[in-house]
């Protein structure tokens, strides 16, 4: 670190890069949530990528003292709105949040040039193959430690070395970047902004279970996705090449994935007699649910299946995950969520979603990952069986896991607000085999 001080640094955030995503929305809440457990009286302003009227109500009654600024950089990396000019000029230190990669090149290569003050990210994944490789978190950590130290581009290496500091929300992202030889001020594991995300709609969940006729703890929710999210669809964008490559995985893909779902679907359903309802953590997963999920579940399930008609705002989520019995999710943050309640969840990871999901294990939750390939529907079954045979156990890992990470999140709020140094972190099922930093 380059120095500490006795008083709190004021933050300029970057972050909520979506809309359509809860999991993108929950980010920025969340760790201004965990520097203000911190220190309440520190200054933070949130410059979002994207951010909707919806969302940015959420986050204002939330957090009524943060600032949210508007703007963008213009070629010369100037601020193009006077509130973004001032909120740059008054910052003491620019921190990425909690992100898919640590590639905000612009940002973070303008305020290197315009300023000499400190930098750094906030729970990133580094991932240096997925896409286009793809594979269970255990083979593409494999691949990962087959790469050469020099793999990491020299653009990007350039910016993270003149970081203060770089939390790693995964280990295999920490691992690779300790084995390339990058040198940030501080290089250490700090969880997704996510897992400090508390606000909920009450009121809004106790309406959703009268009208979908539920019962508090009866209940279980499944949240469906594709492998690559149809961004031009969303937005009403063309297609890239890249984009058709991505499209075209999806179609070759779907069903083994859906039919996963379904399967634990089956399962909850056929074990408990309960209901399962599907829930979108992205706004698409609406029409996927209808379309392509819901004819895949048996005959004598579906009439005790429910498919939520609406892309839903992040504190209704919220307070239904914890109303909920259990939480199974193709998505990652919805059982993140589901942790700040101790509610039992199960992450169905797909192949080609990034190494992010390796932060369950990390934080103790290694049973909380299924592994769309190789495991499959009959490992997704097994899943649910599981969770059902020992709930408390279940619901032990789920507030585990949120414990440790909340925790760890008070040491990366005082690096980020104070330059202090970070402990080293344990993870939490077995210590982790990471290359030294020192």
């Amino acid at each position: 670190m380059t120095s500490t001080t006795a008083t709190p640094r004021s933050v300029l955030l970057r972050s909520s890069w979506a809309n359509v995503n809860i999991g993108d929305v929950a980010h920025s809440p969340g760790l201004v949530t965990a520097l203000l457990d911190a220190e309440p009286d520190a200054r933070i302003t949130l410059w979002p990528m994207r951010l909707g009227e919806r969302e940015e109500a959420m986050i204002r009654r939330a957090i009524p003292t943060v600032t949210i600024v508007r703007g963008d950089l213009d070629e010369a990396g100037v601020p193009t709105t006077p509130e973004l000019a001032a909120a740059w000029d008054g910052a003491d230190v620019f921190v990425n949040g909690s992100a898919a990669s640590a590639s905000l090149v612009p940002e973070l290569a303008a305020w290197r040039e315009r300023s000499d003050r400190p930098y750094g990210y906030g729970g990133v994944t580094v991932d240096p193959l997925c896409p286009p490789a793809w594979g269970s978190l255990e083979r593409l950590r494999v691949m990962t430690q087959d790469l050469p130290a020099t793999f990491l581009e020299d653009d990007a290496r350039a910016i993270i070395d003149g970081a203060e500091f770089l939390f790693a929300r995964d280990s295999i992202s920490l691992e690779y970047l300790r084995s390339q030889g990058a040198r940030p001020g501080v290089l250490e594991f700090g969880p997704d902004g996510t897992f400090a995300y508390r606000h909920r709609d009450d009121a809004a969940a106790d309406a959703f279970l009268v009208a979908l006729g539920l019962t508090a703890g009866e209940f279980g929710c499944f949240v469906p996705r594709l492998r690559y999210a149809p961004y031009p669809d969303i937005y009403g964008t063309e297609r890239t090449r890249e984009f058709d490559r991505r499209y075209a995985i999806n179609a070759g893909t779907v069903g083994l994935d859906l039919d996963t779902l379904a399967a634990a679907i089956t399962t909850w359903v056929r074990s408990t007699g309960q209901r399962a309802v599907v829930v979108p953590e992205m706004s698409y997963a609406v029409e996927l649910a209808q379309d392509e999920l819901l004819p895949r579940v048996p005959d004598d399930v579906v009439d005790r299946v429910t498919v939520l008609d609406r892309y839903w705002p992040l504190e209704e989520a919220h307070a239904v995950y914890a109303r909920a019995r259990a939480v199974v999710s193709m998505e990652c943050h919805s059982p993140i969520l589901a942790s700040v309640h101790g509610t039992p969840a199960l992450y169905v990871r797909q192949p080609t979603d990034t190494v992010k999901g390796e932060m369950y294990a990390d934080l103790g939750g290694a049973d909380v990952v299924v592994e769309i390939e190789p495991d499959g529907p009959e490992g997704a079954a097994a899943a649910v069986e599981a969770l059902l045979e020992d709930e408390a156990a279940s619901r032990a890992t789920s507030s585990a896991m949120n414990a440790a990470a909340v925790g760890r999140l008070r040491d990366v709020a005082r690096t980020i607000l104070f330059g202090e140094a970070a402990s080293e972190f344990t993870r939490g099922d077995r210590e982790a085999d990471l290359v030294s930093t020192r």
